[in-house]
């Protein structure tokens, strides 16, 4: 008998042109459907094309929800949740989306989120143990747990003088052998441990912003390079005051924001990478009021600001309270954003940046309640 379904009459090039227009969480969906439909949106060419087109940028905000009660650690009830919240830069107030939810209450060591990158969340589920979350897959994976002795601490100058690297699949953490350079470790890696910031990755390096002037008033900024596995130097954008400078990307460039200013967020713009050239591109108005006390006035308050540009030219800047989108490309704050601000909606700011990915890796799986206790449910 002939098939009278009209999808199924599509040519695949159709089915996928269609697939690619969806959010990405449909789009995983849909490779649930049948096996044509999962050999379509997992194919390299599909995946290709997705990564092409513009993913959303967002900030991520911690919100307060109210839940059912439920049973705690302790033997008592709670009747309250945390939620992971992503607010596109463009529209945080009308396009924000839930990618995960636990509850408020577990231990203060567990559910911290650490960073975001490339689609990934890190999460520390308990000393020396850390999971990464694949907020639209809704896949987890748990790394290699580090060594008892470093997680301890004993030797107060261990975690300075060892540094190890862990990943999905493998048998345990791997130490990493750091650059002969005693004097970039001294002065630039070390401090690492202690900063506010959270690198940024561009190129297959991660980048931190800078600590403190230089000789001649210049700025560096330490990176990571990933294939080698070696720390570097690369010069910074000009700053009187270095820590209160963010790192960020935009279009395929590294950016900064400098904060130093009470009137005014400078935007730099790493214009040649190899040369390492850095433009002064825009000066965007102070998200808060004159005499506000949200301004952050040192580099530990640097901790609840948030710093993200789309692909648009928007870039959104502040925290809680004040929080700006402005436009590269019309040289202007063109929204100011309200609702992340107010009390009552108990939404706070962070400082992670999130960009979905649909790419799949094999070591992560749906979780359980027995092996993932921090997610309560996803929406």
């Amino acid at each position: 008998m002939e098939d009278t379904a009209p999808v199924r009459r599509l040519p695949e090039d159709t089915i996928a042109d269609i697939l690619l227009r969806l959010p990405s969480k449909y789009i995983l969906r849909s490779g649930a459907v049948c096996r044509a439909w999962r050999r379509v949106t997992t194919a390299p060419h599909f995946l290709a094309a997705r990564a092409r087109r513009q993913q959303p940028v967002s900030i991520l905000a911690h919100a307060y929800l109210p839940a059912a009660p439920w049973a705690c650690s302790d033997g008592g009830l709670s009747s309250e949740d945390t939620a992971l919240e992503a607010l596109p830069v463009a529209s945080p107030e009308d396009d924000r989306r839930r990618l995960v939810r636990y509850p408020a209450t577990i231990p203060a060591h567990c559910g911290r989120l650490l960073a975001s990158c490339a689609g990934a969340l890190l999460f520390k589920k308990a000393t020396g143990l850390y999971l990464l979350c694949d907020a639209v897959a809704r896949k987890w994976a748990e790394l290699p747990r580090l060594p008892d002795d470093y997680c301890r601490d004993a030797d107060p100058d261990l975690t300075r003088r060892i540094w190890y690297i862990v990943s999905t699949g493998a048998a345990g953490p791997r130490h990493l052998k750091a650059n002969p350079d005693t004097d970039l470790i001294t002065r630039f890696v070390r401090p690492l441990l202690t900063t506010a910031a959270i690198p940024v990755a561009l190129h297959g390096n991660l980048h931190w912003p800078p600590l403190w002037l230089c000789a001649g008033g210049e700025t560096r900024i330490t990176a990571f390079n990933t294939v080698w596995e070696t720390f570097q130097q690369m010069a910074g954008p000009t700053s009187r005051t270095p820590r209160m400078v963010k790192l960020f990307e935009m279009e395929g460039l590294l950016a900064a924001a400098d904060f130093g200013e009470e009137k005014h967020v400078d935007l730099w713009f790493l214009e040649d990478y190899t040369g390492e050239m850095w433009a002064h591109r825009h000066r965007v108005a102070s998200p808060w009021k004159h005499g506000s006390q949200g301004r952050p006035r040192n580099h530990w308050g640097m901790q609840s600001v948030a710093v993200a540009g789309d692909d648009e030219g928007n870039v959104i800047v502040g925290n809680n309270d004040g929080l700006v989108v402005y436009s590269t490309r019309m040289r202007k704050t063109v929204r100011t954003v309200d609702s992340a601000v107010q009390v009552k909606n108990r939404a706070f700011v962070s400082m992670h940046v999130f960009k979905g990915s649909l790419v799949q890796h094999p070591c992560f799986v749906a979780p359980t309640s027995a092996d993932f206790p921090l997610i309560h449910s996803w929406s």
